[in-house]
């Protein structure tokens, strides 16, 4: 479980990233912070293989899980249903435990459409944890949940990431302190 991000240089319509180095210990959460359009999403992009690199080396060594910004859950499926898709054996158990972390096991029998969008990201969360990637890349996990929801799901959540390498997209502080490193990209 490693990541190397050294002199990276990504450019769109302008230069987003710049000779930029980033350290990420392994089995530890890194928050990236920022404001908005700082390369905080195309970091994760990059070091998920959606995206290349102009120049400089990335590279990562395990079993990779993205949580995007947008739930990207399949409308057809229930909420159960997309959690098991990502388990080898599509253990209804496991699915269960995974969307009771993220306060969702009500909505097991959910359809994304009938569901809010907290609910729908809280079911793609868990859909995350399922997977049990070694690096799990995170773009604004907790956007779409009230106060209380994320403060419950937040806590539940810390001892399911122990011993993995999270990279954490956020613009809250309170979301940044489940964070073990802090990064601010200028």
């Amino acid at each position: 479980m490693s990541i190397t991000f050294e002199h990276v240089t990504k450019r769109f319509d302008r230069t987003v990233l710049d000779d930029c180095t980033l350290h990420f210990a392994d089995g530890k959460i890194t928050a990236l912070l920022g404001e908005s359009g700082r390369g905080k999403t195309t970091v994760l992009r990059l070091l998920a293989g959606l995206e290349k690199p102009d120049s400089g080396t990335v590279r990562t060594c395990g079993k990779i899980a993205m949580l995007f910004q947008e739930p990207r859950l399949f409308p057809a499926l229930t909420a159960l249903e997309n959690v098991r898709l990502v388990q080898p054996q599509h253990d209804r158990a496991a699915a269960l435990a995974a969307l009771r972390i993220c306060r969702a096991e009500a909505l097991a029998d959910k359809r994304p459409a009938e569901m809010s969008g907290g609910e729908r990201q809280r079911v793609a969360l868990a859909r995350l944890l399922a997977f049990d990637g070694d690096i799990l890349l995170l773009d604004e996990p907790f956007s779409a949940l009230d106060a209380a929801t994320k403060a419950h799901v937040i806590l539940n959540l810390r001892p399911h990431l122990a011993g993995k390498t999270v990279v954490l997209v956020t613009h809250s502080a309170e979301e940044a302190a489940l964070a073990d490193i802090r990064i601010e990209l200028a």
